[in-house]
C-alpha cells in the first residue's frame, strides 16, 4: 500500500514538473515574439529582397552551444552592426525583458532552433546580468567569437589558490611578509575577486596556480585592474600594472616553452571600484581568459557612435595616419576600393596587417584624451610585422624583427634596476616617405643599405575572391644572403603555389623562390633577394567577403 502511494506521489510530482516546464516554454514562445520581426517565426531570419535582416538561429553558435551564460550576454547587450551582412543590428534587451523572460526565451529558442534545451533559471540570469553590467555597448562579433572560443578552451590554470589580505597601500606590497586573513582554492581555475566578499576597500589578493602549455611560442599576457596588479610566470614578473588608478590594461609578450609553468597574479584595491581581469593569448590557443571577469573595460568605459572613414570619391583610396593597434607609433592605414585595407608601419618599413570590410573608426580621436583610431571590418590578418630585410649567414640564424634598446627608468633611485624597452632607428634603413598616384594609392619608399625599395599595394581578385596584391621593387645591389620575410604565422603548407599563413588567408609569391623554415617556434616564409629584383605577393582570403 505504501509502495502504491509512493508511486502515485511520484507520478503527481512528475506531472507538476511537466506542467511547470510547459509554462516556461509557453512564456519563452511569448517572449520570442520580440524577436520575430528580424529572426522570423521559424528562426531562419527574415529577408528584405536578397539580404537577411538577421541571421538564422538554427546556425547560431550561441543557440546550438551548451552555454546559457553567453546566450544571456547576447540577449542582454545585443550585437553591434559592423558591416552590411545583415540589415539590422541586434538590439539590447536588458531593459525590455526581466530575468524570468530571458530564462524562458533561452529554454524556448534552444529547444526549437538548437534541438536541445539549455537550462537557465531566473536566478542564473540575475547573476549574469550583474556580471555583464560593466558592458555599456552592444558586443562586437569579434568579441563574441573570442567569448565562444574562451568558453570552449581547455582549462589552462589548475591547482589555483588564493590568499586574501587586509591593508592600505598605494602600490603592491611584499605579500610574502604579510599574514593572510583567509586562504582557499578556486576549483573552476578562474581568478576572481569574489572571495573578498563585501570588504569595502583596503584589501589585497594573491592567486597562485599551475599554467600548462602545449606549444612553444610567444604568448601575450594581458591584465586589467583597478587598482594595482601584476603577473609573474615562473617567478619572473611579465606584466606590471601597479599603483592607484582607474581600470586600465597592460600587456606584455613572453616566449614560453611547452610544459608546466607557475603563474602568480597579485592585486590590491586602494578604494573605490574594484576590478581584475587577465588573459593569455597565443597563435595556437587563441585568447583564453584566466579570470572569471572576461573583459578589459572595467566600469569606466563608455561607448561612442563610430566615425567611419570613407573615401571622398569612388575608386580612390583613403590614407589615414594615426596611432593604430598592433603597430608601432608611425602607423599608416590605407583603405582601398573593393573593401580591402591595410596598415603599413613606417617605424619598421613593412606591412603590419590586412583586413577587409569597412576601413577605420576615428571616434576614439574625439573622445576623452584621444587614443588613436581602430580598424573596422573583419578578417584581420597579421603578416610578418617587423623589419622586412635581413642578411642571414645561414637559415638557422634567427630573424631580428625590431631594432630596440633599453634604458634604466626608475625615478629618484640612485641605482635603478628595471629596464624600459624603446624603439631605435636601425642603421641600415632610411624611410623616404610615400607618393600617391591618381587614385591616391600610396607607394612607400625606403633605403636598405645600397638598395632603394618601393612597396605598392593594389586590390585585385584571385580565384574569385577579393585580394591584395603587393609589389616590392628593389633597385641596386642586394649582396649575398639577403632575405625578405613574408610571413611568420600559419602552417606554411603549400598547395598550387599558395602558402597557408593561417587566419583564413593564403599568399602566393612571384619573382623569387619562396623558402620555408622553422625558427623560434614559428614557421617563417622567406624570399632570397637578388640585384634589381621585383617581387609580387598576393594576399588572398580563403572565402568571399559576406
Amino acid at each position: 500500500m505504501n509502495r502504491l502511494l509512493s508511486l502515485t506521489s511520484l507520478a503527481v510530482l512528475s506531472l507538476q514538473s511537466l506542467s511547470a516546464q510547459d509554462k516556461i516554454l509557453e512564456l519563452g514562445q511569448q517572449t520570442y515574439q520580440t524577436c520575430v520581426a528580424c529572426h522570423g517565426p521559424d528562426g531562419k531570419g527574415m529577408k528584405a529582397g536578397e539580404v537577411s535582416l538577421a541571421p538564422s538561429l538554427h546556425e547560431s553558435e550561441f543557440v546550438k552551444g551548451d552555454n546559457a551564460r553567453l546566450l544571456t550576454a547576447v540577449i542582454l547587450k545585443g550585437i553591434l552592426k559592423e558591416d552590411n551582412k545583415y540589415l539590422q543590428a541586434m538590439l539590447p534587451l536588458e531593459h525590455a525583458l526581466n530575468d524570468e523572460q530571458i530564462a524562458a526565451l533561452i529554454a524556448y529558442t534552444t529547444k526549437e532552433f538548437g534541438k536541445k534545451r539549455r537550462a537557465a533559471t531566473a536566478n542564473d540570469v540575475a547573476k549574469w546580468r550583474k556580471e555583464y553590467a560593466d558592458q555599456k555597448s552592444p558586443w562586437k562579433r569579434s568579441t563574441l567569437k573570442e567569448m565562444i572560443s574562451s568558453a570552449a578552451a581547455p582549462q589552462l590554470l589548475t591547482d589555483l589558490t588564493y590568499s586574501l589580505y587586509r591593508g592600505k597601500w598605494k602600490e603592491l606590497p611584499d605579500f610574502s611578509k604579510l599574514e593572510p586573513i583567509a586562504t582557499g582554492t578556486l576549483d573552476d581555475g578562474l581568478i576572481s575577486l569574489d572571495p573578498a566578499g563585501d570588504i569595502d576597500s583596503g584589501f589585497g589578493m594573491v592567486f597562485e596556480g599551475t599554467l600548462t602549455l602545449t606549444e612553444a611560442e610567444e604568448y601575450r599576457f594581458s591584465i586589467t585592474s583597478d587598482d594595482g596588479s601584476a603577473i609573474a610566470v615562473d617567478g619572473e614578473t611579465v606584466v606590471g600594472n601597479d599603483g592607484i588608478h582607474p581600470a586600465k590594461t597592460q600587456r606584455m609578450k613572453e616566449q614560453l616553452e611547452p610544459g608546466i609553468h607557475t603563474l602568480k597574479v597579485l592585486y590590491f584595491d586602494g578604494g573605490g571600484k574594484r576590478f581584475l581581469s587577465t588573459s593569455i593569448q597565443g597563435q595556437k590557443i587563441g585568447k583564453v581568459w584566466l579570470s572569471k571577469t572576461k573583459n578589459e573595460a572595467g566600469g569606466k568605459s563608455k561607448s561612442y557612435d563610430p566615425i567611419p572613414l570613407t573615401s571622398r570619391n569612388p575608386g580612390e583610396a583613403i590614407v589615414h595616419r594615426a596611432f593604430l593597434p598592433d603597430a608601432k607609433p608611425r602607423a599608416i592605414g590605407v583603405g582601398y576600393p573593393d573593401a580591402v585595407n591595410l596598415v603599413w608601419d613606417a617605424d619598421v618599413l613593412n606591412l603590419a596587417y590586412v583586413w577587409r570590410g569597412d576601413f577605420m573608426d576615428a571616434s576614439p580621436h574625439w573622445n576623452g584624451r584621444g587614443s588613436g583610431s581602430k580598424p573596422l571590418g573583419q578578417d584581420r590578418v597579421k603578416t610578418a610585422h617587423g623589419l622586412p630585410l635581413q642578411v642571414l649567414e645561414s637559415l638557422d640564424e634567427p630573424w631580428q624583427p625590431f631594432s630596440e634598446a633599453t634604458i634604466k627608468y626608475e625615478r629618484d633611485t640612485a641605482d635603478p634596476q628595471k629596464d624600459l624597452v624603446y624603439n631605435t632607428k636601425h642603421p641600415d634603413y632610411q624611410f623616404r616617405g610615400y607618393r600617391l598616384d591618381k587614385n591616391r594609392f600610396p607607394t612607400f619608399r625606403y633605403d636598405y643599405q645600397d638598395l632603394t625599395v618601393t612597396d605598392h599595394f593594389t586590390p585585385v581578385e584571385a580565384d574569385g575572391v577579393k585580394a591584395v596584391q603587393r609589389t616590392v621593387t628593389l633597385e641596386g645591389k642586394a649582396g649575398e644572403n639577403l632575405y625578405l620575410r613574408l610571413a611568420d604565422t600559419g602552417s606554411q603548407k603549400e598547395e598550387n603555389g599558395w602558402f597557408d599563413i593561417g587566419s583564413n588567408m593564403k599568399i602566393k609569391i612571384a619573382g623569387a623562390d619562396p623558402i620555408t623554415r622553422k625558427s623560434g617556434g614559428k614557421n617563417e616564409l622567406l624570399a632570397l633577394i637578388s640585384d634589381n629584383s621585383t617581387l609580387t605577393i598576393t594576399y588572398r582570403w580563403n572565402n568571399p567577403l559576406h
